[in-house]
């Protein structure tokens, strides 16, 4: 399992290496948000966000992986990119069970909403119960599957950006404007990249979504099949930007899936980066 703890080491050893790294705000239980920036500000801007999801925490793997072969060999590489490996680090703590020294309300309540059990290795929400990638302002609570109660999946809360950690990644990418987000999550090998684009937007958006395809292999999904609240569509339909949701990992797989199958998907995963970059 990739930690949180180990994200923190990480981000640590990168920052010894001069790379720069920083936070885009704080968690529901305060728990710094961590970004690696790589670039010279000068180009066209990407966001690559892993962990939305608690049991997805093999996106964080994966999207440190990038930002680590970005970082540490960065001579080939013409871009400008934010990396977020773990959107969700209360999540994180939940399914690691590592929540001794934090808000005890907010765990007894976590383990609440959990019918009592204390194994939260399905849990994909928050510490508060909110499916995070239903929270942001786009076709806000309309979506195919979601719940109206604090739930370990699909609850997409009372309002839109209610929670510290859309609302922080909200702020971030207003500030970064950026010209392409990626969003990982697990598992299916797919790609979506639609939100109701059209014209000159929709050729742009599926032009990027076929390249990408292309260069992982994995299956472009047409059409936004009841999608809403998610980071993907927000950007789509608020920053008027190609974003795209990636699912990596076979779905013959289970959740809790383990870090040695992330093997396959890193090898086709590298260079996707310096290959949309150039398409944007």
């Amino acid at each position: 399992m990739y930690t949180y703890a180990k994200l923190i080491d990480d981000i640590n050893y990168l920052k010894k290496c001069g790379v720069e790294v920083s936070t885009i705000g704080k968690s529901e239980l305060g728990q710094d948000i961590p970004y690696i920036h790589i670039g010279d500000y000068s180009k066209k801007q990407i966001i690559v966000i892993g962990a939305i999801h608690a049991r997805e925490n093999i996106t964080a793997l994966l999207v440190m992986k990038q930002a680590y072969e970005l970082a540490l060999e960065p001579s080939d590489f013409d871009g400008d990119v934010y990396f977020i490996p773990m959107l969700n680090p209360d999540g994180a703590i939940l399914i690691e069970g590592n929540w001794d020294n934090f808000n005890t309300e907010k765990i007894d309540r976590a383990i609440e909403i959990n019918n009592g059990s204390l194994d939260f290795s399905l849990w994909k929400a928050n510490i508060n119960g909110v499916d995070l990638n239903n929270n942001f302002d786009a076709r806000f609570g309309q979506g195919r599957g979601q719940v109206h109660y604090p739930a370990p999946q699909g609850y997409m809360g009372e309002f839109a950006f209610c929670q510290k950690e859309t609302e922080n990644l909200m702020h971030f990418s207003l500030k970064v404007q950026p010209s392409l987000t990626i969003s990982y999550h697990a598992k299916g090998r797919e790609i979506y990249w639609e939100f109701s684009q059209k014209g000159e937007r929709r050729n742009r958006d599926a032009k990027i979504a076929r390249a990408a395809a292309k260069h992982l292999g994995y299956l472009r999904v047409d059409g936004d099949l009841g999608s809403s609240g998610g980071y993907k569509d927000w950007c789509i339909d608020t920053l008027k930007i190609p974003a795209l949701t990636i699912e990596i990992i076979d779905d013959k797989h289970q959740h809790p899936l383990t870090n040695d199958l992330l093997d396959e998907d890193w090898e086709v995963n590298r260079g996707l980066i310096k290959r949309l970059k150039a398409l944007i």
